[in-house]
């Protein structure tokens, strides 16, 4: 029997509630919006569970490339950008020795993707979508990439990477919708201040379904005018310029996921009935950010309720950063 997380579904409802009245209180607004052109911008996303608190398994790396290319106004939404990826997520058992994994054990997973999308963005309301095509299987090259990579660091070479998922072709569509509150002071301000973001995320493919809910708390000196911290697994790629020169900040994000189907984790279990994604899982995030003049650097703590069923500790953990040049 499945089992659900009481504390996650109250995130994603409380999620839901702040999404719905941010999407009345934008309808309400008739102040015409007044668009600035956002710079253009190179960002270096990673996840690694080497600053998990259990490290090199399971969701184990996830490197993300995106340019996106400056904005142009958009009577509507305010600013209209493009932007380009180029990613790579892992996956590997906990028991990395063997040759061939426990079937029970998460199964070694690789995906290697492009993508391309566009955002529009206001000064407190942003929606994106992108749909990324990519591969698994030997031709997304988890094994060279790993084994190459710990041959550099000096850690052992996980054994059963041709025990991995098929190769297939993967189509996800992604959107991301982002909502902001002011709770004291505004972005921008030169002074203290406090903001929350409401978010949610739907992604659908023929790799994975998710749908996910959340709010961010940011609290710090001269915030952004951006939509804060954002989940790989569970956003798009979207990048938005901070509009300020300097700021430092904390945030705490909690959020809710839906699975709905994840080929990374049963794609290859061979009928086995007891390893499943949990339906949902609730995520805490938390970390700082700092802006200066054209860049911008964040780095962050994530820890998870179990993913799925034979995971072998209650929660996970794994940290990461998003590095941003603006031009």
């Amino acid at each position: 029997m499945h089992e659900h997380s009481p504390f996650a579904f109250k995130v994603f409802f409380s999620t839901s509630v702040l999404l719905a009245a941010g999407l009345i209180a934008r309808g309400e607004d008739t102040e015409p919006v007044q668009p600035t052109v956002a710079r253009s911008s190179f960002s270096v996303w990673d996840d690694n569970d080497f600053w998990g608190l259990w490290s090199d398994k399971y969701y184990t790396n996830h490197t993300r490339l995106v340019y996106t290319h400056k904005s142009s106004p958009n009577e509507l939404l305010g600013n209209r950008s493009l932007f380009f990826t180029f990613g790579q997520e892992m996956y590997t058992p906990k028991d990395r020795a063997v040759e061939f994994p426990d079937p029970h054990d998460h199964p070694y997973a690789a995906y290697l993707y492009g993508s391309a999308g566009m955002a529009f963005f206001g000064d407190d309301s942003a929606l994106s979508a992108e749909l990324q095509l990519g591969v698994t299987g030997e031709w997304a090259i988890g094994k060279f990439v790993q084994h190459n990579y710990h041959s550099v660091i000096g850690e052992m070479k996980p054994a059963g990477w041709d025990t991995e998922i098929d190769d297939r072709v993967v189509a996800q569509a992604l959107v991301d919708g982002r909502k902001r509150f002011a709770i004291t002071g505004k972005p921008g301000d030169e002074k203290f201040s406090a903001d929350l973001i409401a978010h949610g995320f739907a992604g659908l493919g023929n790799l994975r379904g998710q749908l996910s809910a959340g709010t961010q708390l940011r609290a710090g000196w001269n915030l952004p005018k951006d939509f804060g911290w954002s989940s790989m697994r569970q956003s798009t790629s979207a990048v938005y310029d901070p509009r300020v020169d300097r700021s430092l900040y904390a945030f705490l994000d909690l959020k809710a996921d839906i699975t709905l189907w994840d080929e990374t984790l049963t794609g290859n279990n061979g009928g086995v009935s007891d390893i499943y994604a949990y339906p949902v899982c609730g995520e805490i995030t938390f970390g700082v950010a700092l802006v200066y003049e054209w860049v911008s650097l964040s780095v962050f703590q994530s820890i998870r309720s179990k993913d799925f069923s034979t995971q072998d500790h209650g929660i996970f953990g794994y940290g990461g950063f998003r590095l941003s040049f603006f031009f």
